[in-house]
């Protein structure tokens, strides 16, 4: 039982002893400062991907925009301008 009286002991003096965090507190709003400023200076993660994307997004967005104007393209287009009304109720329609 020796060992567990020093134990205490020992505990007990760790939790009775103040730290020293004078080192710590110095300067401390000076490296919030510091750190906040270096912080917002670095753009933000998903910004620095899109525009590192944005080739390939324009290329998806190309590549719509020809497969769209192919699929118009087989279309009957002149048929449609003869009589508006008729042909694009019936093309809408489905017939």
């Amino acid at each position: 039982m020796n060992g567990d009286d020093k134990l205490n002991r020992l505990f007990a003096a760790a939790r009775q002893s103040k730290p020293d965090t004078a080192r710590v507190e110095f300067g401390f709003e000076t490296r919030l400062a510091a750190r906040l400023r270096a912080e917002r200076g670095r753009p933000a993660l998903w910004a620095a991907w899109t525009w590192r994307l944005m080739p390939a997004f324009a290329a998806v967005v190309l590549a719509l925009g020809v497969w769209n104007y192919a699929a118009l393209v087989e279309t009957d287009l002149p048929a449609l301008a003869g009589d508006p009304n008729q042909e694009l109720v019936a093309y809408y329609a489905g017939e």
